[in-house]
């Protein structure tokens, strides 16, 4: 999710993306837990600009049709437990035909 919510803020696109498929998922025991994600992420009918960044995605539609756009993305986070705190350290998606 912090994954996700990262690249939603970050991304210039009009509408939320949401994770459809999560294709590996591994972690790494550092100072703290990294996680490395690979994900495919679909286009949300839902409006940045309209829904409130807090949104459960989950309630979002994908989008449909000409709208509709899907990425291949590779994410790698680093979660501190004892401070609660979750970092994305690298991002790549592509875009999927």
């Amino acid at each position: 999710q912090a994954a996700v919510a990262s690249y939603n803020m970050n991304s210039n696109s009009l509408y939320y993306f949401r994770d459809t498929h999560i294709i590996k998922a591994e972690s790494q025991l550092v100072a703290g837990i990294k996680y490395y994600l690979t994900m495919e992420m679909g286009s949300t009918a839902c409006l940045k600009n309209r829904v409130p960044g807090n949104v459960d995605l989950t309630t979002c539609p994908l989008a449909a049709g000409m709208d509709e756009e899907k990425l291949h993305c590779d994410f790698e986070i680093l979660f501190v437990p004892w401070k609660n705190s979750s970092q994305l350290l690298k991002h790549n998606c592509v875009q999927m035909k």
